[in-house]
């Protein structure tokens, strides 16, 4: 097809073409433009590290560096050896992983690997962190990594090495994590969230990275990786979140981190969990006096646009078939709303939320607790999910 499009007489050329293009990027574009060695550290830190990172973690002239790994899945090995390394349990397909190294905004520092299916993240940060020649000469002391969960084991190791790990809180065998650890999660799954955009931006762009690649081009995935890395650093968007509410949503975070949580043991000592505590049922059409807010006030709550869209899901399963809420308040104060919410990732559990706010107010302020049974549910910067929805739906009411 291609050959036909370019009026090529012979088909084998496209294949020779596409060598040279790739042997050239290989010897004269990636080694000098692309990768560790090819940028300076104070540009990135200048240039390419959000304000929303520095102003929330209070950094002016430190590097941050997001890590994360991602698939290229491919076909089966005949080589028995390979097959098994290369199999995945998670995902339950051969593959291999690229990891990617780069900054808040998305500018990709390096993608390294690919590295076999049965390393785990950890393990791969770690192997990356011992070579001396790699990401190691480019960081100093104090610098910051930016890590989810699955990176656990190296923790403590980039610790020793005097690096600052922002790493989402582990809540083990507890069903919920502290108002403390919630909200310290909150501040970094904000600046996190773009390293995931990044892999999904290099496989909507660069197809072939997101197919399954065939057997004979796996020894080239590291290099169509690198490859669609420097393209998307020259010619692709920067990422910048809440640019039209950047700095209400700063302070709003900083003011709430402060906070205590005091609402959920409210609930725990009145007896609200309780089912025989006798609650007022109600309908949404009944709650007039919902505080007023904007889209604008809802992000500023929520700490960004992110659980606008996931309200919107969890709604479909909540509303009857009115398109109704089912709402109960506690008889003696009835600005004290209680509300099931179901999970999104186990069907058979659904949350009790509860929400206070102040009659007839407006904006954000009116809102004034709110607390849910979920992992997050006690967070106070910003809110998790379902409590999202059901303030996203009465908004709407």
């Amino acid at each position: 097809m291609i050959a036909s499009i370019l009026q090529l007489k012979n088909e084998h050329d496209v294949s020779d073409y596409s060598n040279s293009i790739i042997k050239s990027f290989e010897n004269d574009v990636l080694p000098l433009r692309f990768g560790i060695n090819s940028f300076n550290r104070d540009d990135l830190i200048q240039n390419h590290t959000t304000e929303m990172a520095k102003k929330l973690f209070n950094v002016n002239d430190n590097f941050f560096i997001i890590c994360d790994g991602t698939y290229a899945r491919h076909q089966k090995s005949t080589n028995n050896e390979y097959q098994r390394k290369s199999f995945s349990g998670q995902k339950k397909v051969p593959l291999c992983k690229p990891f990617t190294l780069c900054t808040t905004d998305g500018y990709i520092v390096d993608m390294l690997g690919p590295y076999l299916a049965n390393q785990n993240d950890a393990e791969i940060l770690k192997s990356v962190i011992e070579d001396p020649n790699s990401l190691r000469k480019f960081l100093k002391e104090g610098d910051i990594f930016v890590l989810d969960r699955g990176f656990r084991d190296v923790k403590d190791i980039l610790g020793k090495e005097n690096f600052r790990v922002l790493m989402p809180a582990l809540k083990g065998k507890r069903k919920q994590l502290s108002t403390e650890e919630s909200n310290e999660s909150r501040f970094v799954t904000k600046i996190r969230w773009v390293v995931e955009s990044v892999h999904g931006v290099l496989k909507q762009k660069y197809r072939l990275l997101d197919h399954k690649i065939d057997n004979k081009l796996i020894p080239k995935i590291g290099t169509y990786f690198r490859i669609a890395s420097f393209l998307n650093n020259t010619f692709g968007k920067r990422f910048h979140s809440d640019v039209d509410t950047f700095d209400d949503i700063i302070q709003r975070m900083h003011s709430q981190k402060k906070c205590a949580e005091y609402f959920a043991a409210e609930v725990e000592e009145n007896g609200w969990l309780r089912r025989k505590l006798p609650f007022k049922s109600v309908t949404s059409d009944d709650i007039l006096d919902f505080p007023e807010m904007t889209e604008r006030d809802l992000k500023i709550l929520f700490t960004g646009s992110y659980q606008l869209a996931q309200a919107v899901s969890y709604l479909a399963e909540m509303v009857d078939k009115d398109g109704k809420l089912k709402i109960e308040y506690v008889k003696d104060q009835s600005n004290v709303l209680k509300l099931k919410v179901p999970s999104r990732h186990i069907s058979r559990t659904a949350y009790r939320c509860f929400l206070r706010y102040k009659p007839n107010s407006v904006g954000v302020s009116g809102l004034t607790h709110y607390t849910c049974e979920c992992a997050n549910g006690k967070r106070t910067v910003g809110c998790c999910s379902h409590i999202a929805a059901v303030v996203y739906y009465l908004f709407h009411a």
